[in-house]
């Protein structure tokens, strides 16, 4: 009888390296800032407010604008902006 290798199954530490755009996720969602990508100027003044790469956020709201909690203080942000900003869910679930 010959062997059939069994499944790998994806690593706990693989699940959680998983990321996505800020505008994909649900409120609820806790998440950490990867990347920033949008204009000069619209960086510049996202790490002026504290949005800013290793930044832990809260997702409050996700309706037609997506509402923050970033250390402490809420930021309202159109979805141009979270569409650029990709995050890696914390405690994603696969």
């Amino acid at each position: 009888m010959p062997s059939v290798p069994l499944p790998t199954l994806q690593s706990a530490d693989d699940a959680s390296r998983t990321t996505c755009a800020l505008s994909a996720c649900r409120a609820g969602t806790r998440a950490t800032v990867v990347d920033i990508e949008c204009s000069g100027d619209e960086a510049c003044r996202l790490r002026a407010l504290g949005l800013c790469e290793g930044t832990a956020v809260n997702i409050i709201d996700a309706r037609d604008a997506m509402l923050l909690e970033v250390r402490g203080t809420r930021l309202a942000l159109g979805s141009a902006l979270t569409a650029g900003i990709t995050v890696q869910p914390v405690g994603a679930r696969a």
